[in-house]
């Protein structure tokens, strides 16, 4: 019998047909991502606030940004704690994504692809659906590329939390130097242990930060900081995987896979975030991606 103390390991996977393939897909023909379905569901039915540790603007959009949505959908409050104001970096969905054309899903009018991510007009055509759907004063808001006075990563940041369907959130900026929050370790337990000291529900409440081992520096620096303060308060913490998809697989005996958790992301939700990233700046391909097919699938994967 299986030590429950032990986090290492394969995950469990589907049953297999005879065959040694899943269900209607020929043997070895999978993504690799496709192990993860055996994973359990996330749940967070007790999350009525949720503090999010982010080392990157975007960070927590692209990792988490449908968990963030199914919470703010159940009337949890969002606290954002940005640490840096780098760029970070952007992963693009393995394969196609249809985008809603307002509140009630259209997805068969248009389909992006990875490909189509450097393409200006595709981009417009995307965030112009969106735009429908938020209406023209959020439209007018969010173009101030050429206003002056405007913080333009906080109107990109606006949009794009619209764009994922989270209508309102708090943000908390450190602006500490991007690759190098390992050193500012310090700064960032003052700053969330500020946050979650003063919450007058800490059993409503969750952080969401980074996996202490995910292989970025700054993500590491941010997930142990998010470790200490959360044991001290005993408060509930969520991680999430983010630059390990680069190195690490189903397989990897360095991820602890017994606690991980995966939440299923619908077409719509799948497009809403590619939508969301598409708000920084119309430039979602300018960043490093990670390797093709190292990305989770129609999933969001935490350690819990």
């Amino acid at each position: 019998m299986a030590d429950p103390g032990d986090l290492t390991g394969r995950i469990p996977v589907p049953a297999r047909e005879s065959s040694g393939g899943f269900s209607g897909e020929p043997s070895g023909a999978r993504p690799p991502w496709r192990e993860l379905e055996g994973l359990r569901p996330l749940t967070l039915r007790a999350c009525r606030r949720l503090v999010v540790v982010a080392p990157h603007p975007r960070d927590e959009i692209r990792a988490a940004g449908g968990l963030l949505r199914r919470l703010a959908a159940r009337h949890a409050s969002v606290d954002v704690l940005a640490l840096t104001d780098g760029p970070g970096r952007t992963c693009t969905p393995p394969e196609g994504l249809a985008v809603p054309r307002g509140p009630e899903p259209a997805l068969t009018d248009l389909v992006v692809r990875p490909d189509d991510l450097t393409d200006p007009d595709t981009l417009a055509s995307v965030l112009a659906r969106l735009d429908r759907a938020v209406g023209p004063d959020d439209d007018d808001a969010a173009d101030v590329s050429g206003v002056s006075g405007v913080d333009v990563e906080e109107a990109e940041l606006t949009a794009a939390y619209e764009a994922l369907g989270v209508a309102e959130v708090r943000r908390h900026r450190l602006g500490l130097p991007d690759g190098g929050l390992a050193g500012c370790e310090a700064d960032v337990l003052g700053a969330l242990s500020e946050i979650v000291g003063f919450v007058e529900d800490p059993h409503g409440l969750c952080v969401l930060a980074p996996w202490s081992g995910d292989g970025d520096d700054d993500h590491e620096a941010a997930g142990r900081a998010a470790e200490t303060v959360c044991a001290a308060y005993r408060v509930r913490l969520v991680r999430w995987l983010d630059q390990a998809w680069s190195w690490a697989g189903p397989e990897s005996d360095e991820v602890p896979w017994r606690r991980a958790r995966q939440l299923a992301l619908s077409e719509t939700v799948q497009a809403r975030k590619l939508a969301a990233s598409a708000a920084f700046g119309g430039r979602p391909g300018r960043d490093r991606e990670l390797p093709d097919g190292s990305a989770p699938g129609p999933r969001e994967v935490f350690l819990v």
